[in-house]
């Protein structure tokens, strides 16, 4: 089944040499896994929420898991979307990551990027925050996999900044009309988790896990309309994600992690990361430090 809306262009072709800059697109693939984005460096457009958050799919290897492909009408495609937002001090809505500055390939299974973005607004006059995201796809079981993203935010200011930052994922197991969205607040991993449960169903799902502090927040709910997490987002209102789970009954359903007012240092840096799992279980920081799952790096300070 093709999902009922269009995806948004992107111009970029796949990562293919060691090392580029503003990439649009880039394929990671370990085993008979594979994650592939598209719109990573959407621009303007991108920036607004309008085309944030493109056509991200994850699953087994096959036709309907390469950049900028629609279908989850098999179950080798878990992800339909997913991306990051941030907001500074001064912003009056919440912002994609959209200015790519740099990315280097690691291997065939993983990717490192860097966006510098502007402090309140459009223009840089206020300073910028690097943001960057090390991506690592590992293969766990022949039917589970896992992609860990590393993540971090660096004040290139001389005075201490607040900054939200927001995760998004946008998950079908079967196709968009299978799926039952729950979250849970975990020990040390809280994380969204989506089931197919059309019957007779199949026992496949997609989790995104992330180690929130007890300040930070998620929101669960449809994939469009006024519960969404992506309105939450893409929306030009300053936006806290509610602690809410109104996906009952939507079977279409979609999730955000919040990381509320993250006071950064002058010069500092700060950080964190987020899983994605197709039919795996994100285990505690401890359990996976395996994977190369990176803890909270709080006020971290650059060289």
């Amino acid at each position: 089944m093709t999902r009922k809306i269009a995806l948004m262009s992107f111009a970029g072709l796949a990562l293919t040499t060691a090392a580029q800059a503003q990439v649009n697109s880039f394929v990671l693939n370990d085993g008979a896994f594979r994650f592939a984005a598209s719109t990573t460096n959407g621009g303007a457009a991108a920036r607004t929420g309008t085309t944030a958050g493109g056509s991200n799919n994850f699953g087994l290897i096959g036709t309907n898991t390469s950049v900028g492909n629609s279908s989850v009408a098999t179950n080798s495609d878990y992800l339909f979307q997913s991306g990051f937002w941030y907001r500074s001090a001064g912003d009056t809505r919440e912002f994609a990551l959209s200015n790519m500055t740099f990315s280097t390939a690691l291997g065939g299974n993983g990717i490192f990027t860097r966006y510098v973005e502007p402090i309140g607004g459009n223009a840089t006059a206020n300073g910028t925050l690097t943001f960057e995201l090390t991506y690592t796809l590992n293969q766990i079981t022949s039917s589970s996999a896992a992609l860990t993203i590393n993540w971090s935010i660096t004040n290139n200011t001389n005075a201490s900044q607040r900054t939200s930052f927001f995760s998004y994922a946008d998950s079908d197991i079967g196709s968009a009309g299978n799926d039952s969205g729950t979250y849970t607040a975990g020990s040390g991993v809280n994380f969204y988790r989506n089931d197919d449960v059309v019957p007779p169903g199949n026992g496949s799902f997609f989790t995104m896990g992330a180690d929130l502090r007890l300040n930070d927040r998620w929101n669960i709910g449809p994939f469009s309309g006024t519960g969404s997490p992506l309105t939450f987002l893409s929306n030009t209102a300053v936006n806290n994600l509610t602690n809410f789970d109104s996906a009952a009954g939507a079977a279409d359903n979609a999730a955000a992690f919040q990381w509320q007012d993250i006071d950064i240092a002058a010069g500092g840096t700060i950080g964190g990361r987020v899983t994605l799992g197709y039919n795996y279980v994100i285990p505690a920081p401890g359990a996976a430090a395996v994977l190369g799952l990176g803890m909270l790096a709080a006020g971290r300070r650059r060289r």
